[in-house]
């Protein structure tokens, strides 16, 4: 059964503690931990730790995290993180700089690790890598080095890595047919797949069709609608195009039991009455939704 579940960087502003605490109040039980909280836990000191103390106190709000999201940035979000603050990249050209990605992937993965976090969100990366003028297949074989050895270091942990689709034709995770060949590289069970549907809508990917292709290897969602053009993260049922009733019953016929996870900081830039009012209306959204196949 797929539970609700809302991307904590809805309330980024709110440190961990205080953003646990409100999720808990209005009434949800589950919810993706962004990367700019989980930047916010790793100042706390031996990621495991910091993950294991933050676990146990969201629990005492009646709140938990199945689903995290890698880091998205070198750094987080607070002011005194901003000075060098780059995007992240598990794949990039400099030799040195994909193993100081590795090392700070084992950090994320230990966190992750303690939170109870089963389902890691990851962007492949290797963004830069073609402009840099390399070849498509050392592309992809550096995708898959970087990929696996992450996986092989999560390897025993509770978490499984997650690759989310993009909506560049180039990015290596575009359609099914870019995870079939991915996913067979790698040959590890504890490699999955996330759909964004943000993303598949503005790359012309048909998300039902994803859904069903992925089967079960999709375990992790981030659900957004948008005008078509680019990534708007809004709610589903606004201005969007998203089709919802053909994607929720395909989640259901093919035994998705993860989050129903809601990526929307698009609905986030109002004042925090109006937004935390729009988030008790996107809780009962997203029980209507599970409950009636979006329909």
């Amino acid at each position: 059964m797929m539970q609700p579940s809302m991307w904590t960087s809805y309330l980024v502003e709110w440190l961990p503690h205080d953003m646990a605490r409100v999720f808990a109040e209005h009434g949800w039980r589950t919810c993706e931990l962004s990367d700019e909280h989980g930047h916010d836990l790793l100042k706390l000191g031996d990621p495991a730790r910091a993950g294991a103390e933050f676990r146990i106190y969201a629990a005492q709000h009646g709140l938990s995290f199945p689903q995290g999201h890698f880091y998205l940035a070198t750094r987080g979000v607070r002011p005194e993180d901003r000075e060098g603050r780059q995007s992240a990249d598990i794949a990039p050209a400099d030799d040195a700089a994909f193993d100081a990605a590795f090392e700070a992937m084992k950090r994320w993965v230990d966190l992750f690790d303690g939170l109870g976090i089963r389902a890691g969100v990851l962007h492949l990366g290797g963004w830069a890598l073609a402009k840099a003028g390399w070849d498509p297949e050392a592309i992809f074989e550096r995708r898959c080095r970087a990929l696996a050895r992450i996986a092989e270091y999560a390897r025993g942990s509770v978490t499984r890595i997650c690759v989310e689709n993009m909506a560049g034709a180039n990015s290596g995770a575009h359609d099914s047919g870019d995870f079939d060949r991915l996913l067979a590289a790698i040959g590890m069970p504890n490699v999955a797949i996330c759909l964004d549907t943000g993303h598949a809508q503005i790359g012309g990917v048909d998300c039902e069709a994803f859904v069903r292709g992925a089967g079960r290897r999709l375990e992790a969602l981030h659900i957004a609608d948008n005008l078509g053009q680019s990534d708007d993260h809004m709610l589903p049922y606004g201005r969007g195009v998203v089709r919802w009733s053909p994607v929720v019953r395909a989640l259901r016929e093919v035994g998705y039991e993860g989050l129903f996870n809601f990526e929307v900081p698009g609905e986030n830039r109002c004042p925090p009455p109006v937004r935390l009012a729009k988030l008790d209306y996107a809780r009962w959204l997203a029980d209507w939704m599970i409950a009636n196949d979006g329909a």
